[in-house]
């Protein structure tokens, strides 16, 4: 069984940090080679700001704060790196989803159709009674899975990146859904069955963390500092945007 669980969790772990190093990579070309992105809204430097932001979150939630949460059992950390994670990233679902555009309709309507599945997951999780083998599911399964597919998504997009190469594959935007969603099942079959080696479920004799009231007001500051620093970049974004427009409109040269 452990040359089995061992397989897995390398596998796991080179999916983690290859979606790791596409998303440090994106934030490299979008403020240094933007014309490199996949996504070129990512060129304005209010979007590219806010990716980066929900990457710190994004990893800090998955590899400090939610391990953190399972091993100290504490509801706190958990649902305040949840909600970070939430708040970090809202903006880039209202203001930067191309995923159709760029890599087809099914993965498309598959980001939408999860999106919707993973939220109310977490508030179908929320209202259960407490089990932190759930909330260990939740990490290591949904929350991982933001970098999890990334790099098999993007390497697979090469098959049809261009009209030319898609007029000829027009099999691939389906054989990349195909791979991603099997990835998604993959790793909920090797998170439920405890195959990642690194990943632990609290043991019953693990104390539970009981949060004082200076541990609920920084949580609860924290994640009050963050929606209101995502608020402001995100109309910071928006105002970008409308400078540029009127700027275009009016011939005269941008600044």
């Amino acid at each position: 069984m452990y040359p089995a669980k061992l397989v897995v969790t390398i596998v796991y772990s080179i999916l983690l940090a290859g979606g790791f190093t596409v998303g440090a990579r994106q934030i490299w070309q979008g403020f240094k080679a933007p014309k490199e992105l996949v996504n070129p809204l990512f060129g304005n430097r209010w979007a590219i700001r806010m990716f980066t932001l929900h990457i710190v979150v994004v990893s800090a939630d998955l590899f400090v704060i939610g391990p953190l949460a399972l091993a100290d059992k504490s509801t706190l950390l958990y649902w305040g790196g949840a909600i970070a994670l939430f708040t970090s990233s809202l903006p880039l679902a209202t203001y930067f989803d191309r995923n159709s555009q760029s890599f087809g309709k099914f993965i498309g309507r598959w980001v939408i159709f999860r999106n919707f599945f993973e939220y109310t997951l977490h508030i179908v999780f929320a209202a259960l009674a407490l089990s932190w083998f759930r909330y260990y599911l939740l990490l290591w399964w949904i929350v991982a899975y933001r970098y999890l597919d990334v790099g098999p998504r993007r390497l697979l997009r090469k098959l049809y990146d261009t009209p030319e190469k898609l007029a000829l594959r027009k099999w691939a935007p389906m054989l990349n859904w195909t791979v991603i969603t099997t990835i998604y099942v993959g790793a909920f079959v090797a998170v439920y069955n405890r195959y990642i080696l690194f990943a632990h479920v609290p043991g019953t004799g693990a104390t539970p963390f009981h949060s004082g009231r200076w541990a609920i007001g920084v949580v609860a500051g924290l994640n009050l500092a963050l929606a209101l620093i995502t608020w402001l970049m995100s109309k910071w974004y928006t105002d970008s945007i409308a400078t540029a427009r009127a700027t275009a409109a009016s011939g005269a040269p941008a600044h």
